[in-house]
């Protein structure tokens, strides 16, 4: 063979200088992934391989390096389908020595498809949340080097909340905070409880007398005043607009300081250091912001800062908080209470990230007591409490740990639907059997707190999600397979009950729950999926769209909530692609089996949807938050609860010691040894 001869390449140029094996075909799987599927192309068609071209005058020299900086600019890599040498010193180059993917990395179209489509439901729900559930792991492992991060707006000088001058701004007046404050205790903290009112409103006595209300005050712990800004926050953010107009919040102020707030939290756990230095206000502060996080568009954040608390609540010693624990009684309840929401907010979170951080197995601490905050007295389960919700919530998450682990034990389909069929057995048995009266469509009572019909219907929206996401891992197979029907059917209805509850949710003067807004659009894509297989003349299609488009209406009319208008954008997407199936049952696709074809791709959804929106408003679900600042390490003293100087040191809340009265000497060895990292416990 001639040396001058050579065989015909198919792979495409990018692929070729970047070394990474190529899918070969135009545009291929490499480049679409990275955005590039305009540029994809190869010299194939000439039938020999080209010689690298060069700019013969310095006119293009010039043209050609702008054309570079431009698309520099732009945020993609040159659309040049030859990397010229640059003729400039100053011009970036590839970087040959940063990491490149390996051949191995390219998966093959077809096996990520399946994967995509088989977890349909999860990713397009968490697409609402501002997150990113994507089988295809390979951009996040090995990320591109030309990847350009893209910047906000030209900074206000308000920008920099590591600043206690700028966060001592966004303080309102005393009357005000405590008007947010009594909100939050009255309509919010029923829901998740995590923290103590009547020691936190002591608290806030100290903050206004002994230190003014200054933020900047020697001796105050900055780990409480982002408790301080967590509750304010979810009352700003939850509260219907009527109540923040009676506050004097109104026109867009509300949406600007709730954010701010948010982020005012984050820049007092990081000035304090909550990380290294362990506090309970750092576990109350982040657990308690979960109700604002997801409405304010803060999901990736917050779980992030999750994890942080579970560790910064181990090294507490909360999870070991069992009947013979030690210490004041107030104290292990306030304690019990912050664990119990990190642990519900954990497991609820396994359908999306397939994992979770807290094993049942390993704590060992007792439910909070159902009690009233004055007396703290034990009361039967059938007198409702403070507590008494985010009990009956805990015994439902605790359920979906043991789903997966019975799920990750199974090989077969046939044994991980059993899986399935016990637990959702157990969760209506939860549910229906074993739920506490005032919890059930009886009639109120006079005596009950004013935020039971509230509970109530949270209740119904958060248990009907709960069998959905139960039955996750079959509902794309349900829409096909006969097997599955029984998945297909309990979906339906738990969707078609998720809405009900959330039209009569919208007439109420309630709190805005973010599970209102978030589950509804998830009831709402099971039920476009279940469109996009059934014929458009069957009664269940028409029914089901008008079921959508009155949960899309009621998004169209909510302000300041992140979920929403994402929400908004993905359901009109997918009543778009559902008026694309064909009127008549004869022009339908079909399996053999008669059911209809599925011929929604999802990958090439959520791409188009993704290409569509801009990033800052629909992928990256946070605003540019400030960067961590610290301080001087603060120390951190034993104070006694019942002592009102709490805001100076943090209460005596580490049970972490008891837990080497059991150990053998190199077992204590270890604790010490390891006691920076075993002791981080969090939220």
């Amino acid at each position: 063979m001639s040396t001058n001869a050579s065989r015909t390449r198919l792979a495409c140029n990018a692929c070729t200088r970047r070394k990474v094996r190529c899918s070969k075909t135009i545009p291929c799987t490499n480049c679409e992934r990275r955005g590039e599927a305009s540029t994809c192309g190869s010299d194939a068609g000439s039938g020999v391989q080209q010689s690298p071209r060069r700019p013969s005058s310095s006119r293009e020299l010039e043209l050609d390096y702008l054309r570079r900086r431009v698309n520099e600019l732009q945020g993609r890599p040159s659309a040049s389908p030859v990397d010229h040498q640059s003729a400039i010193p100053n011009e970036t180059q590839d970087n040959s020595g940063a990491p490149q993917p390996h051949e191995h990395e390219t998966a093959a179209p077809g096996d990520t498809n399946d994967s995509v489509a088989h977890d349909a439901a999860s990713i397009l729900e968490f697409l609402a949340w501002g997150r990113r559930k994507d089988p295809d792991v390979h951009a996040v492992v090995s990320p591109q080097v030309d990847t350009v991060e893209q910047g906000g707006d030209e900074a206000h000088p308000f920008d920099d909340l590591s600043s206690l001058a700028v966060l001592q701004l966004l303080l309102p007046s005393p009357r005000q905070v405590r008007e947010l404050i009594d909100y939050h205790c009255d309509a919010l903290l029923w829901y998740h409880g995590s923290f103590f009112a009547p020691t936190f409103r002591a608290q806030l006595d100290v903050f206004w007398s002994r230190h003014g209300g200054q933020l900047a005050s020697p001796g105050l712990n900055l780990q409480w005043v982002a408790l301080l800004f967590s509750i304010m926050t979810g009352s700003l953010t939850c509260a219907p607009p009527a109540q923040a107009d009676l506050w004097g919040y109104r026109g867009a102020e509300p949406g600007t300081l709730s954010k701010r707030w948010f982020q005012a939290v984050r820049s007092c756990l990081n000035r304090a250091d909550y990380t290294s230095n362990f506090s309970i206000f750092s576990c109350q502060a982040v657990a308690t912001a979960t109700i604002s996080a997801h409405l304010l568009g803060f999901s990736s954040s917050q779980s992030i800062h999750l994890a942080a608390a579970v560790r910064v609540a181990q090294s507490l010693g909360l999870h070991r908080l069992g009947p013979e624990a030690k210490g004041n009684t107030t104290e292990k309840e306030i304690g019990r209470r912050v664990w119990c929401q990190l642990c519900s907010q954990d497991w609820f979170g396994i359908p999306f990230s397939e994992s979770y951080l807290i094993n049942p197995l390993y704590a060992t601490s007792e439910p909070p007591a159902n009690c009233h905050d004055h007396d703290l007295l034990p009361l039967p389960s059938s007198i409702p409490t403070i507590t008494s919700y985010s009990r009956f919530l805990y015994d439902i998450a605790s359920i979906m740990p043991r789903l997966q682990d019975g799920l990750m034990s199974c090989n077969t389909p046939y044994t991980r639907y059993e899986q399935v069929l016990k637990w959702d057995t157990r969760l209506r048995t939860l549910a229906i059997q074993e739920r506490p009266v005032f919890l059930t469509a009886c009639s109120l009572e006079s005596g009950w707190p004013s935020w039971i019909p509230w509970a109530r219907r949270a209740l119904a929206i958060s248990s009907s999600h709960k069998i959905i996401m139960i039955h996750r891992s079959f509902l794309s197979d349900s829409f096909s397979n006969p097997a599955f029907s029984f998945t297909r059917r309990t979906c339906l209805a738990a969707s078609k009950t998720i809405i009900k509850e959330y039209r009569q949710v919208v007439e109420e003067s309630g709190p805005i729950l973010w599970i209102h807004q978030a589950f509804a659009v998830a009831a709402s894509i099971i039920l476009c999926l279940d469109m996009l297989h059934r014929d458009r003349e069957a009664q269940e299609h028409t029914e089901h769209r008008q079921l959508v488009e009155s949960v899309i209406s009621i998004l169209q009319s909510c302000h300041n909530s992140m979920i929403a208008s994402r929400g908004l954008k993905l359901l009109e997407a997918l009543l778009r692609e559902v008026s694309k199936v064909p009127l008549t049952a004869q022009g339908t696709k079909r399996n053999r089996d008669g059911t209809i074809a599925n011929t929604f791709n999802v990958p090439t959804f959520v791409r188009t949807l993704h290409e569509s929106a801009s990033r800052q408003d629909f992928v990256a679900s946070t605003p540019h938050e400030p960067p961590p600042t610290y301080t001087a390490n603060e120390t951190s003293q034993t104070s006694n609860i019942s002592v009102p100087d709490f805001l100076q040191s943090d209460f005596d809340f580490s049970f972490a010691p008891q837990v080497l009265e059991g150990m053998n000497g190199f077992e204590n060895l270890l604790y010490l040894a390891n006691h920076d990292f075993a002791g981080t416990s969090w939220n």
